[in-house]
């Protein structure tokens, strides 16, 4: 009777298993590139919310401590500005080429 090749079955199964885990630890792995993708979107998500935060909490302390006319005047400006920076609308005329 022949003997098993047990040598060539434990090599193609190592062969087999080293190439299944390159598959999984190599660069070239989406699942782990967007795994550490999402962690870093997760935490830029994080430090944009709290630095939001910060911000409006200085803007909020800053106008506590302003004066009634300095408020006033911040007031006014900021009307002015949502004025002067409003989009321009088209205009849609009628024309009499038609008529």
């Amino acid at each position: 009777m022949d003997k098993p090749n047990y040598k060539g079955r434990m090599l193609l199964l190592s062969a087999f298993l080293l190439l299944f885990s390159f598959s999984f630890t190599g660069s070239g792995c989406r699942i782990l590139k967007r795994d550490k993708q999402s962690q870093s979107e997760k935490k830029q998500k994080a430090a944009d919310k709290k630095a939001t935060a910060e911000y409006e909490k200085a803007r909020k302390q800053h106008y506590k401590h302003q004066s009634k006319e300095a408020k006033k005047m911040m007031k006014r400006t900021k009307k002015q500005a949502a004025k002067v920076n409003k989009p321009m609308k088209r205009k849609w005329f009628k024309s009499s080429k038609c008529d």
